[in-house]
């Protein structure tokens, strides 16, 4: 995926800026799980659940965007590295929590076998 953003499609939906950052499998899944707080490496893997490699290039990514950081953290005698969200990155706590609602209502109409607009014939204007 490129980091530069055509400003001709910026313009015309924003929201590709956003989903540039976020979308994909895993940053999301990744993006939730630290809105808990930190996280370290091995605990994303396990929560998670995707390989090293997948996770290492992801977390890379969003650390590229400057959605999170990566700190080495000293306990004792080891050394371990804990990812966190920026300031910057926190100001997509509130656009996760809002597509999460969504997603969770989505989730619900589907299981209460309501159509989706997907699935329902559009209306014309």
């Amino acid at each position: 995926m490129e980091a530069w953003v055509d400003v001709d499609k910026m313009h015309d939906c924003p929201v590709l800026a956003t989903i540039q950052v976020i979308g994909g499998k895993w940053k999301p899944r990744i993006l939730w799980r630290l809105r808990d707080g930190a996280a370290t490496f091995g605990e994303l893997r396990r929560i998670v659940g995707m390989s090293e490699k997948v996770l290492q290039e992801n977390l890379l990514a969003l650390r590229r965007d400057g959605v999170i950081s990566r700190t080495p953290v000293k306990g004792g005698d080891i050394v371990y590295v804990e990812y966190r969200y920026t300031d910057y990155g926190l100001s997509l706590v509130p656009v996760l929590d809002a597509m999460g609602n969504w997603g969770l209502a989505h989730a619900a109409k589907e299981r209460d076998g309501e159509p989706s607009a997907a699935r329902a014939p559009r209306r014309r204007a």
